[in-house]
């Protein structure tokens, strides 16, 4: 006599641990801020330029040491990374020098022959945004006044913020990403062959399609970025719930099936297929990533990424308890 028996499956349980990666580094967004200091009180400070006085001044490079330029430095602080040197890639000229002390200044889309030195804003971030003018009067929708010129747009002396009417004026923006989640793990509660579950943030499921955690990202990256998701599909041991593929589906109970989808609001970021469609999928495993989301640009507004997780069972699935652990990454394009 042949006997059958059923096994199934009493308690699957998945725990989605969220691990966050930011690549390339990045740079909370702070406000550059300048002013005239003595050489000694500039400290941590970034020395770009040092003057003979506050006013009526002659200019030499921050590389240079003459004493009766120690007590009026433009230093600036308030971003890191910031550097005078002139060898970054990512820089800018804020003036033309007649020579590395005791010269005079001209702005930097002169081309005068006998000025050949410069004096330079620059950073070691080839993400941050480094933006100089030169206004009359005022360095409204910049970040700070570097020093004011007493005449353009040659031949000048030098002087503080409010020492003539024409305003150096500057501004960095900085490379910036946020990238976080609302809930570390979540869970299906007891998977039956004639159901399908969705996974909860409470551990314990639900019948119906809601939201298992929900991600956003904001950056100021010029090209965007990208949101990825890596890891097994559920499991025990070498047992495994069939993860969809990289095909948007819509399961049925009674089949062996793990996925997930995303709806995006807010920003520019959008989902990307297999993931925006009105099923599921997941091609991804622990060594092979796969994309779920990108914006084309860094707007700064934030994204919300909302996730949903679902999972089937057969009659045949070993019983026991099933986990895994997904990682989502962002890159960010600077």
């Amino acid at each position: 006599m042949l006997i059958f028996r059923k096994k199934f499956v009493q308690y699957i349980y998945l725990g989605v641990i969220i691990s966050i990666f930011l690549i390339p580094i990045s740079y909370i967004y702070a406000s550059l801020s300048c002013s005239i200091t003595t050489s000694a009180g500039c400290g941590s400070g970034t020395v770009i330029l040092r003057m003979s006085g506050s006013t009526n001044a002659h200019a030499e490079l921050p590389s240079q040491s003459t004493a009766n330029y120690d007590n009026n430095v433009v230093c600036c602080t308030g971003v890191m990374g910031l550097s005078n040197s002139c060898s970054e890639t990512n820089k800018v000229t804020i003036a033309r020098l007649s020579g590395v002390t005791n010269a005079h200044t001209e702005r930097n889309t002169e081309a005068n022959a006998n000025y050949t030195q410069n004096a330079c804003l620059s950073s070691i971030y080839t993400g941050d945004e480094i933006t100089l003018a030169y206004q009359a009067l005022n360095c409204n929708s910049y970040d700070t006044t570097l020093f004011s010129m007493e005449k353009t747009p040659t031949n000048s002396m030098v002087g503080g913020p409010s020492a003539y009417n024409n305003k150096v004026c500057a501004k960095i923006i900085s490379q910036s990403i946020s990238f976080n989640l609302n809930h570390n793990s979540v869970g299906f509660g007891n998977l039956i062959p004639t159901a399908i579950r969705y996974a909860t943030n409470d551990g314990l499921g639900s019948s119906s399609e809601v939201e298992s955690y929900n991600i956003s990202v904001n950056t100021n990256a010029p090209a965007g970025y990208g949101v990825y998701v890596s890891g097994d599909s559920p499991k025990k041991g070498s047992t495994i719930i069939t993860p969809i593929g990289g095909v948007n589906t819509v399961p049925s109970a009674g089949n062996n099936a793990f996925g997930i989808r995303a709806v995006a609001t807010g920003g520019n970021g959008g989902v990307v297929n297999p993931y925006d469609g009105a099923g599921f999928a997941y091609d991804a495993n622990s060594t092979t990533p796969t994309t779920i989301a990108t914006a084309p640009t860094g707007n700064g507004v934030t994204t919300n990424y909302s996730i949903r997780t679902v999972a089937t069972i057969d009659s045949f699935l070993e019983a026991g308890s099933y986990s895994t652990n997904l990682t989502y990454f962002v890159t960010a394009n600077f």
